[in-house]
Order: structure tokens, then sequence, then C-alpha cells
């Protein structure tokens, strides 16, 4: 006998067919009415959690698995169904025309794990929404119609892992967007085209986060990531970049992989990589790099896969220093990367296959060496280094004998991006002469200026701010 559809109870076994009248009376009298309670099926809402748990797959889905996994796409469906069964774990109800998901929508599915949204017209997510769903580790909204993002809806959601909110018309996202799911692992906001303001503190909160996607999302700017401290996997695709400072991400010594393919990169600032200690694959393909500032990949130790192609490379000197460092770094495959653009006579070699028979390089110019300062103790102070091109690399010698480069820093001595060597707060010790040691890949130039710092007077000192504390 077929079970029917709605009934909360399957159909007597024919042992029990026999059963004395009174029996079926009593069963008959004491047994919960047909259809989940009342709560209905198909396209019913369950908006406001009205209707009590049901066991029975909703006539508007198909169920398998022990009604387990639940499918209710391309229904036409313009509300979430009533009397989804209690012990759901899958509920897709992607394709379908739902604009609006209402609080405790959900609240009696414990067991749900993924709930797929995608692909609807939803404009709004009442606060509340996602109430009861402490198993929750997926969370799909792709492809809708939200303009903003429904920081308070993510209460209690204790155990997401994943969340998609890619290709909706999102115009911001706020300082602690996302700070209620700490437990986060994967976020993807790609395709946010109408995007236009992304807070300092956008990405609070998410310390767990290993993967972020933004691509294409208009972004002229790399936002503030520094709080993304255990993030592994960035994408940055598509977007009108230009412009890559140093700084751009700080705080990111875990990132594994970055892309930044199709971004429009035109420049790469010296030192703009440093902080990515842990990066073994960097993607820089189809961008509108003629060349790269001298060493840039020095400081990343476990690179092992760069992808340079379709770039407008002009092959210079400043380039001779990548090919020096394709050869030792890909030596089984120096075709794999990049060609030349320019000049005419190089125009289709692999930057790889080069060498310095190719070129006439010279040694980089200084144009602003440092000078003789004399400071007092206590004062800020900068020894400048300025050349040319942000193509070369600048290091400092201190007279100790320490060699300073961009990233280390001697508690209050650190070299700036531009070359610059900063003092915080001089003291007598830092007294004596440092040397500036520019490099590219036909040789180095250096420059050096004695730093004199004299002692505060104590009897000065004292006169004109009563003295020292």
């Amino acid at each position: 006998m077929a079970r029917a559809r709605g009934s909360p109870c399957p159909p007597l076994p024919p042992s029990r067919m026999s059963w004395p009248h009174g029996a079926l009376l009593f069963l008959w009298l004491f047994s919960p009415p047909l259809g989940g309670g009342g709560g209905g099926v198909g396209g019913t809402s369950a908006a406001g959690g009205g209707s009590p748990p049901a066991t029975s797959c909703p006539a508007a889905c198909s169920c398998s698995n022990q009604a387990s996994r639940v499918i209710c796409t391309r229904r036409e469906l313009a509300e979430v169904p009533a009397s989804i069964p209690v012990n759901t774990r899958y509920l897709n109800l992607q394709e379908n025309g739902i604009q609006v998901i209402r609080t405790d929508t959900f609240k009696h599915l414990r067991h749900l794990e993924i709930l797929q949204l995608s692909k609807n017209l939803v404009r709004k997510i009442e606060v509340g929404a996602f109430n009861g769903l402490p198993s929750l580790n997926t969370l799909e909204l792709f492809d809708n119609r939200l303009t903003t993002v429904p920081t308070q809806a993510f209460e209690y959601l204790s155990k997401l892992r994943e969340l998609w909110l890619r290709n909706n018309p999102i115009e911001s996202i706020p300082s602690y967007a996302f700070n209620r799911v700490p437990s986060l692992r994967r976020l993807d906001l790609g395709e946010l085209k109408r995007l236009e303001y992304i807070s300092e503190a956008a990405f609070e909160g998410l310390v767990n986060l290993r993967y972020l996607n933004l691509g294409m999302c208009n972004l002229k700017d790399i936002p503030n990531l520094t709080a993304l401290v255990r993030l592994e996997e960035l994408e940055l695709s598509g977007n009108r970049l230009d412009l890559i400072r140093p700084g751009s991400f700080q705080g990111l010594t875990s990132l594994r992989k970055l892309w930044l393919m199709h971004a429009q990169v035109a420049t790469i600032e010296r030192n703009a990589f440093d902080d990515l200690k842990s990066l073994e694959e960097l993607n820089l393909s189809h961008n509108n790099l003629m060349s790269l500032p001298h060493d840039l990949f020095t400081p990343l130790h476990r690179l092992e896969r760069v992808h340079l192609n379709h770039n407008p490379w002009h092959c210079n000197c400043d380039v001779l220093w990548l090919s020096w460092w394709l050869k030792e770094t890909v030596p089984s495959n120096t075709t794999c990367c990049a060609r030349c653009h320019a000049p005419a006579g190089l125009k289709g070699r692999y930057i790889g296959e080069l060498d310095q028979s190719h070129f006439t390089c010279y040694a980089p110019v200084i144009v602003e060496p440092p000078t003789d300062l004399n400071v007092t103790e206590g004062m800020a102070a900068e020894l400048k280094c300025r050349t040319g091109t942000s193509m070369t690399s600048v290091n400092w010698l201190t007279p100790n004998g320490t060699l300073m480069t961009h990233g280390s820093y001697r508690v209050r001595i650190s070299v700036l991006h531009d070359g610059t060597l900063n003092f915080t707060n001089v003291t007598v010790q830092d007294t004596g002469q440092y040397t500036c040691m520019v490099t590219n890949s036909a040789g180095n130039t250096t420059a050096s200026a004695t730093l004199n710092v004299s002692a505060v007077d104590p009897v000065a000192a004292g006169g004109a701010g009563g003295g020292v504390p």
C-alpha cells in the first residue's frame, strides 16, 4: 500500500487490520490529524513558524534519504514551503520566486546543514530569519536582489562555515558586517557590481576565515584586510586596481594563494608583497604590467607558482632580475610565464630565456642622497635615499654593521617603502655613519651620511619643562 502524501503516519500494517473495533476507535480518536497539523503542504508559507514540526515531504518538493534531503527547485515558489521535515539536513530552494525570508521560517530545522536559496528574488531577510539553525554550516544566497548585507539575520549561526553572497546588488559593506559569524571559513562576495564602499572594519571578527572572494567588485583599491589573520586564499581578479601599494596586504602572513587576473594592474610598487611570507601561488596574468620592482619576490620564500603571461612586458634592464629569478625558481619551464611585448627586437621572446647580453644596463642613480643630520635625543629623524625609479631595491647599513631592509625593524628604526630610513625616537647610541645601498640588475650604488645625536641638557630640560618626570 502506498504511503499517503502529507500523512504524518504510515498505513496500518496487516496485523492491525484485524484489531477489534474498539481499539481502532481509540487510535482514531487520539491520532494526530493528517497533513502535518494543519500547516498545509506545497506552496503554503512557513512564515512566522506557525506550523508544528513536520515529518512528511511538502507537495512542491521531492525528498530522499528518509526526508533528510529536500529539493524544491524550479517550482515557482513565492514563499518557503511549510512543513519541511524536521530531520532535513539538505534543503535546496534555488531558482524560485522567493522575495522575503521571514522570521523563524526555519526554526524547527535543528539538523539542517546546507541551505540553498540562490537564484531567487530575495530582497529582504528579516531579523531572526535563520533562528533555530544550530547545525547550519553552508548558506547560499548568490544571484538574488539583496542591496545590503543582512548582518543581524546571521545571529546564532554558530557553526556557519560558508556564506555565499555573490552577484547581489549590494552597494556597501559596513563595519562588522560579519562579526556575528566568526566561525566562517569561506566568504564569497564576488560580482558585487554595484559595490561602492567597504568600511575599514568590514571584516573585523572573521578570525577563522580561510577564503575570500572579492573578484569583479569594481574595486579601485584593496580594502583593509588586516583582521583576516588566517586567510589563505584571496580572489581579487576582475577589478580596476591599477596600483598595488606597500601595505595593501598587511597582516596576511598566512596567505598562500593570491589571484589578481584581469585586474587592470599597471604598477606594483616596491615592497608591495613583503607581508606575504607564506605565499605559494601568485597570478598576475592578463594585466597591464610592463616591469616589476627589483627583487619584488625575494621576501616570498615559499613562492612556487607565478603566472605573469598576457602583460605588455617591456624587456629592458628592469626585467633582467626577473629573468634570473625565473631561471632559479622554475628552471624546468622558463617559458611558462611571460613574453616580451617590447622592444621590437625582443618581442615574443620569453623573459625567462633572456640574459644580460640582450641589454646594456647601468647601475642605479641616487637622485636624492642622504645628508648629515644633527638632532637631539628623543626627536624623530629621517635619512632620505631617493632613486629615479621604483624598479630598484634600497637597503641600509647601520654603524654597527646591521643590514636593514624594508620590513625589518630595530625597535625604533625602520626602512620605509620609498627607501627612507626612519627613526621614531633617536638616542645617543644611534650616532654614526649610515650607508644607503641601491641595487638593480646591473649593480649597486651607495651613499653615506652621518647622524649626530646630542644628549639632552638636564638643566635646560628642567628649566623649560619643570624637570623630567
